[in-house]
């Protein structure tokens, strides 16, 4: 019987491995089982999207290595494809927030076997805009730029450190934000420090943490944030701290479930990111869930 194929997009510039070494790996990992795997390195930005794009559709599984910034490209790829193809993914990234919120293991040979012995399971997506997708959020403000700007060498090297050395930097000469947020026919006006469609427990490594109780993946809701400006460094500092403990004040912090989000800038354009990478700047535009909008191997509750 022919085996099944799987398409493996290894970003080898992400984490600290050496990407051919990795491609090696990857060869031996699946010696003997039902798929036999096509190995591609990536080779800059967008190539995951546009390999996915192409090829999914020839695939029985698409598989990515790297960071949150490569699952998302590879998401946005079979999205574009088309193809009905469940996703796995191994995390090889700095924060890997997307599989710590959901429980996939950081080292390869459990990630591979959990793709290879367990059953994809339907995640809901984010649609930015009319074509972009994410997986985990979409963000603007404190620590969004850090999130991306930060250069991979030393995200490489200090790991989490380089964010918060960044968002530290960054906290220092943000201007509050303009704003104006539909969520589901709840209007929020403001100015804003932060801004957030989530679907995990936690944001920037971890800087933002959500109840757990709160969270799920399959629901066809995600969690709208909204962070106005502290008065002063002090009450700054002191918000940081509670929301790095789970305590949110409400007379600087909204958090609502929601399906649609209409945001108007309205102090100009304003840049975005999207699962930790670049996504643009825009004066308007409208987030919303796609329920289920893909299929992708992680631990279920009967498994965790």
């Amino acid at each position: 019987m022919a085996r099944k194929k799987a398409l493996i997009l290894v970003n080898p510039r992400s984490g600290r491995t050496v990407g051919r070494q990795l491609a090696f790996n990857f060869g031996s990992d699946f010696q003997n089982t039902e798929y036999e795997p096509f190995i591609r390195l990536t080779t800059g930005p967008n190539d995951a999207a546009d390999v996915a794009a192409r090829l999914a559709d020839r695939f029985d599984l698409v598989i990515c290595r790297g960071g949150d910034g490569t699952l998302n490209e590879t998401i946005n790829g079979v999205l574009r494809s088309g193809a009905d193809v469940p996703i796995g993914y191994i995390p090889g990234g700095t924060t890997n927030d997307f599989a710590k919120s959901n429980g996939i293991p950081r080292e390869q040979d459990a990630a591979v076997r959990l793709i290879l012995e367990g059953a994809p399971v339907p995640q809901d997506v984010g649609l930015f805009g009319e074509s972009r997708y994410f997986c985990y959020t979409a963000s603007f403000g404190l620590f969004t730029k850090s999130s991306y700007a930060t250069d991979q060498r030393i995200k490489n090297y200090f790991g989490y450190g380089a964010y918060l050395a960044a968002g530290a930097m960054e906290a220092l000469h943000i201007d509050s934000i303009p704003l104006r947020v539909d969520a589901d026919g709840e209007v929020f006006e403001g100015e804003y420090v932060f801004g957030s469609v989530t679907n995990a427990y936690a944001v920037g490594g971890g800087v933002l943490k959500f109840p757990r109780e709160s969270v799920h993946f399959d629901d066809g809701l995600m969690e709208l944030v909204l962070i106005r400006k502290p008065k002063s460094l002090s009450e700054m500092l002191r918000l940081f701290s509670e929301v790095q403990k789970g305590i949110y004040d409400e007379k600087y912090i909204t958090i609502r479930s929601v399906k649609v989000c209409l945001f108007d800038f309205l102090g100009g354009s304003v840049p975005w990111s999207l699962d930790g990478e670049y996504g643009g700047e825009t004066t308007e535009v409208a987030v919303q869930v796609v329920r289920h909008g893909i299929k992708i191997f992680k631990p279920t509750e009967e498994t965790t």
